[in-house]
Formats: C-alpha cells, structure tokens, sequence
C-alpha cells in the first residue's frame, strides 16, 4: 500500500488535461440544465398556473429513468462504434434527440389540460438523455486522474450549476420572451453541448476494461451489486440523493407561494446559485488539498441547520427580505450546497471500477436519483401537511441525514475501494 507521501507525489507528477474537462463539464451542462428545468423552473411555472401541491408528484415522474440508468447501462457499456468512439457514439445521437425534444416543447405552451403532454415529452427526453448521461459520466471515470479529479469535477458541477441556473432562471426567460423562444434556446444548448464531443477525440480505453475484454468477460451489474464496497456505497448515494432533493424540490413552490414573480425567481435563482457554485468550485479543490475529502464534506453538513433556519424565519415573514439581501443569504446556502455535491460527486469518480466505469457509475448515479425521485415525491406532499414554517426544518435535518451518511461511511468505503483496485490490479498483471 502507497504512503501518504507517494501518493501526495503520484498525485503531483500527474498532468491535466483541461480541454478535456471542458469538453467534460460541457457535456455535463446538458444534463444540468433538463435536470434544474424540471426540478425547479416546471415546479414554479405549475404553480402559478395553479397546480395542486398534492398533485405534484406528476412532475417527478422524468425523474424515474434517470433512475434506470443501471439498466440501461449494460447497453451503453456493451455496445458502441469503435471508429467513432465507444462513448461518443452515444453521446452526441443521444444529446442531439435531446435538443429536438426541446424543440418540441416550444409548440407546447405550458397549462393544466398540457401538463401531461408536456411531462411525457420530458420523459422520452429523460430516457434518452439518461444513456448520455451513462455514457459522459463513463468518459470521466474512465479518463480522470487522480490529479484531474477534484479540478475536473469542481469544473463539471460549476459549468454544471451555471446550466443549471438557466434551467432554474429560465421562469425569467418565459417572463419576457415567452414559452416558445425559452424552449428553442434550450435545444440551442443542447446543440452546443454536442459540439465539443464531436470535436474530440475519444481516448483509448483504460487498461482494465481492455483487460476485461480481452477475457471474454462483460460488464456485469451483479458483479458490482455483490462486491463489498457497494453494501456501503449504496445506502449513502439513496440517503445523500433523498436528502439534497428533499429540500431542493420545494425551493421554487415556496418562493412562489411568497409571491416572488417569475422574473424576481429568475434573477434570484441564477445569481445566488452561480456566486455560490462558483466560490466552492475554486475553494472544494484547496479545501480536499489540504484537510481531506471528509473533514471538506462535513463543513458543509454543519451548514445544513442553518439552512432549515433561515427558510423557517422566511416562511414565517409577511414581506421577504429585499431580492439583495435574498440573494446574498441563498448564495451562502449554495456555497455550503455546492460543497455538499462536489465532494460526493469525486468520491462517486473514483469509486467507479476503470474495468466496467459505465455500470458502476450508471449504478451509483441510479441509486442517487431514486432517492431524488422519491423526495421529489414526497416532499409536496409533506409541505402540504405541515405548512411551509415546519417543512424545511424537517427538510434540513433529512439532508443533514445523507451528510453524516457521507461523513460516518467514508473511511470504510475508501478501505474496501483500495482492496478491490489491487484486485484489479492483480487481474491485469
């Protein structure tokens, strides 16, 4: 076993490949912005147009294949175009039809006798952006050093969250240039995103998938399900998934039960979520540089209390504070969020098996959106139960929940991530 010191030079000696992670955190936007759009642009946009909360749950439903991708995963791993590249012959098809379901949209106004044409549509467009999903998420765990990871994923999630908050701002986009033209400069991103991918050329395979290949053996879902690591790995992502949608699915219903217009949500939305995502894009690395990936994940658990506070003083005013003062304090909250989802998502990187990175990913990422899904699920229904004041305390302590999942597994998930990679390790050999 490597010592803290060769590690820290292996580490050290790695080079980084940046137009790579840009191609990577490019990508990425493509899947950000769907994500932000349904989970919190569609929410807010219902509920003006007077959308029960009870019924609430329909707009989770393009959440259930981002669910499946585990399934789906043993295709994208198994099949591909060698020539045009194994990953990139998922990825570019996949976010082109993407960029035409948006498309689509633009001819469907937003209205309750729409909102299941609209939820459908956004579900074909799910499944097939999941298998891009498998595909890009596959590219990165199979290309990252160990060098490349903690810069690679702060630069995915940040180019990541500034898609995001045009898939959350775009509320402010529908405001002033309407439904149609909101919809056709999402399938202009989407076209965007393709661009980098069909520039680049795809890597080689790593070592243990040639390996693996060369042995007659495939990816294997049981294989991964049935070693030790994931009896740990599981339970977290479900737990840590649930806890952060949780509290981030009623986001926009509540601000726009307090009465904020679409276009003070639009501008609240991306200000705060950029200024945040962006300070701990450049603070995660420096911060896992020096105190560790596990004491960085619990600064930002230790902020989740906080968080349920403020939104429970919040929904106790009559008058919001001034959009300023709002934007200053849920920019903090996205700083400490940010944390939070950075520094699982480069544990997630690297947990990934080089011999089957699809499925393991696709696996981990499945579990994860699951406990989204079910929090998208439930949470409506609990807000409107208990009332906004005590939701998000309620809220906070789930959150806080996955964290100390996080915080309490993370020593013996490394242990038993180490002991299968000298497996590996012995099997090329």
């Amino acid at each position: 076993m490597e010592t803290a010191s060769e590690l820290n030079a292996s580490f050290e000696a790695e080079q980084k490949d940046y137009p790579k992670l840009v191609m990577l955190g490019v990508l990425h936007m493509a899947q950000y912005f769907p994500a932000a759009f349904t989970g919190v642009a569609l929410p807010f946009i219902f509920r003006k147009e007077g959308l029960p909360l009870e019924m609430f749950w329909l707009l989770a439903l393009p959440g259930i294949p981002r669910g499946l991708k585990w399934l789906m995963a043993l295709v994208v791993d198994n099949y591909g175009n060698n020539r045009i590249g194994r990953r990139k012959s998922w990825i570019i098809p996949c976010t082109l039809v993407g960029a035409c379901a948006y498309a689509v949209l633009a001819l469907i106004p937003p209205s309750l006798t729409a909102v299941h044409i609209i939820v459908g549509v956004l579900v074909f467009k799910s499944l097939v952006m999941a298998c891009q999903d498998i595909a890009v998420d596959a590219y990165a765990a199979e290309s990252m050093n160990d060098a490349e990871r903690p810069v690679g994923t702060s630069l995915i999630n940040f180019l990541g969250a500034i898609a995001g908050v045009m898939g959350s701002g775009a509320v402010a986009l529908v405001d002033m240039f309407g439904w149609p033209m909101t919809m056709l400069a999402a399938s202009g991103l989407m076209l965007f995103a393709a661009l980098p991918a069909i520039i680049r050329q795809e890597p080689a395979p790593p070592e243990a998938s040639r390996k693996r290949e060369q042995r007659g053996e495939r990816p294997n879902l049981l294989k991964a399900l049935k070693r030790r690591d994931s009896y740990y790995i599981m339970p977290f992502l479900f737990m840590f998934g649930f806890g952060g949608a949780f509290f981030g699915s009623m986001i926009g219903p509540f601000f726009a039960d307090k009465g904020l217009t679409l276009t003070e949500f639009g501008i609240l939305s991306p200000i705060a979520v950029i200024a945040g995502s962006g300070l701990a894009a450049v603070s995660t690395p420096w911060l896992i540089g020096r105190i560790g990936m596990r004491n960085t994940a619990l600064i930002s658990v230790t902020v989740l209390p906080f968080e349920g506070l403020m939104y429970f003083v919040f929904a106790r005013m009559t008058d919001l504070p001034a959009l300023p003062m709002l934007i200053s304090m849920v920019a903090l909250l996205a700083f400490a969020t940010s944390i939070y989802t950075y520094t699982a998502t480069i544990s997630r990187f690297r947990w990934a098996s080089k011999a089957q990175a699809g499925t393991d990913y696709a696996l981990q990422s499945s579990v994860w959106n699951l406990g989204v899904w079910a929090a998208g699920s439930t949470a409506g229904i609990v807000a409107a139960t208990v009332g906004w004041a005590f939701f998000f305390p309620i809220a906070a302590i789930v959150a806080g929940v996955g964290g100390v999942f996080y915080i309490v597994l993370f020593d013996r998930i490394e242990k038993e991530v180490l002991s299968r990679e000298q497996e590996e390790l012995r099997l090329e050999q």
